[in-house]
């Protein structure tokens, strides 16, 4: 199955206007091409490098270290907020590997799940700076460990996003929620239909801090303008959460069916449907292009109805379709799902196959 991955053109013409600050010209250039964030540089990437290896006790030039430099967690921030200043980028990247890594931590068998549910109790902890008390139900040495420069990370992050209404830490403190679930029924080995699946990734796929952090980020300030609640919002929200997570189910495939996660999109749609996996992958690659047409549709009805008029909301519709398009890149672009020495295709798509 074949699925696109945009182009890039006019690109010196959107680095240049990121560059001045104009965010807005940017997006709307932003909406036309996928380029990284221009001022995102070796310097940035090394540092994310560096905090991921140290995170995990990685010794220099092993094949685990390999492995996650060659993952690239960081770039995934250049890509979908490719209009932030630089010294907000470093913090933004290091705040999504901790995400990744955090999440292979979860779900590795070797930690119990009493274990499991004090960890997420003390990320909570964590998320609303009560970083004494988190240490409590934590007894496990390395955990304990990480939670400190996790809680570092959070508190460099706070420092460039404005979250007045507490909507990042409350979509982040869901995610862990969800996390619990997750776990307990890869633990039970429950297979749910697809969906209760989806409700269950919508949360779990991390998108809504994420978009959390495209008003934070920007100060765009849409919850106290009454932007949020608005059905359209809600609509490119959906669409967007529900693309991201199905199209990551397709990349991490490999991954997850290695280690015996079977919480993906495509198995539970081939238990489901009785058909085999590469047929279920390419009902999922199907799912994620009628999302991208239903994207599309929804921007037009914001254009047209007006509602495009009110401050921020294009800022925020462009975001959400720049982080569709810049997970679907760096998708194909990250050694986490293809292995070390991944060379991605150098066509605008990609044949995904298992």
């Amino acid at each position: 199955m074949t699925l696109s991955r945009k182009g890039r053109p006019n690109v010196e013409a959107y680095k240049a206007v990121a560059r001045e600050g104009r965010h807005e010209e940017a997006n709307v250039l932003a909406d036309e091409l996928l380029v990284l964030n221009p001022l995102y540089d070796a310097k940035a990437e090394s540092q994310i490098d560096a905090w991921c290896a140290e995170f995990l006790k990685l010794q220099p030039g092993s094949e685990k270290a390999v492995f996650v430099q060659e993952s690239r967690l960081g770039l995934l921030a250049a890509y979908v907020y490719p209009t932030i200043p630089y010294e907000k980028i470093v913090p933004v990247g290091k705040f999504f590997a901790s995400f990744f890594l955090a999440d292979d931590i979860l779900d590795s068998p070797e930690i119990s799940s009493s274990d499991m549910r004090n960890v997420a109790i003390a990320y909570k902890m964590v998320l609303k700076g009560r970083y004494d008390e988190a240490t409590l139900p934590v007894k496990n040495p390395e955990l304990l460990r990480q939670m400190k420069m996790l809680s570092e990370v959070l508190e460099e992050l706070s420092l460039h996003v404005v979250d007045e209404s507490g909507r990042f830490v409350d979509a982040m403190t869901r995610v862990l929620d969800m996390f619990e679930i997750e776990s307990s029924w890869l633990r039970k080995q429950i297979i749910p239909n697809l969906d209760t699946y989806l409700w269950l990734r919508e949360i779990t796929s991390g998108v809504a801090p994420c978009f959390a952090l495209i008003d934070g980020l920007l100060q765009l300030r849409l919850e106290e303008r009454g932007v949020l609640d608005h059905p359209l919002i809600r609509k490119v929200e959906e669409i967007g959460t529900h693309h991201i997570a199905l199209h990551n189910d397709l990349m991490s495939l490999r991954k997850e069916w290695a280690s015996g996660n079977y919480l993906n999109a495509v198995p539970i749609l081939a238990s489901n449907r009785k058909c085999g996996l590469n047929e279920a992958i390419g009902k999922v690659a199907s799912m994620v292009e009628d999302l991208e047409k239903d994207f599309a549709q929804t921007k037009h009805e914001i254009i047209s109805s007006g509602l495009a008029m009110k401050q921020g909301v294009m800022d925020y519709v462009n975001g959400i379709e720049v982080w569709m398009a810049g997970n679907v890149e760096w998708g194909w672009t990250t050694a986490r799902y293809h292995g070390i020495g991944w060379i991605p295709p150098p066509e605008k798509s990609g044949t995904f196959q298992l």
